[in-house]
């Protein structure tokens, strides 16, 4: 997805050879850093087992920096922690507690389709309760 930051210029700047005028809104490309090759082997495949440790049991924080998915500097986003943590908890719940199947798809595509923002094809996803309901008395 491509999620664009705004901060504007207070002063005019002139960056890497180019000249940005005071008050300009200047936007930061997460897609683009979160995919750079320079920064990621393999950026486009996932692999969440680049954020481990060699041993496999311990996570990288290093690495774990560089996604920038709560922006960067000293304007980043206060809520890291609590969305880092909320945002593990649901999805583990939600994977602990149902089993997700596609319908009528061979191979699920997840090829991009590019915009403002990036979207992928739409498939239907069904979920099930992976353990039955206990009833209570």
């Amino acid at each position: 997805m491509f999620v664009f930051i705004c901060y504007s210029t207070t002063a005019d700047t002139v960056l890497n050879g180019y000249f940005i005028p005071k008050g300009i809104c200047v936007m930061i490309n997460q897609w683009q850093v979160n995919h750079d090759p320079k920064l990621w082997k393999d950026p486009f495949n996932f692999r969440p087992e680049r954020f481990l440790h060699e041993d496999g049991l311990s996570i990288n924080k290093i690495e774990m920096e560089k996604v920038l998915t709560f922006g960067l500097g000293k304007r980043r986003c206060l809520g890291e922690a609590i969305g880092r943590t909320e945002v593990f908890l649901f999805l583990t719940t939600l994977f602990h507690q149902l089993q997700f199947s596609i319908q009528d798809v061979e191979k699920l595509d997840m090829s991009p389709l590019y915009g403002l923002t990036m979207k992928h094809k739409r498939h239907l996803v069904t979920a099930r309760l992976r353990f039955p309901m206990m009833a209570t008395q």
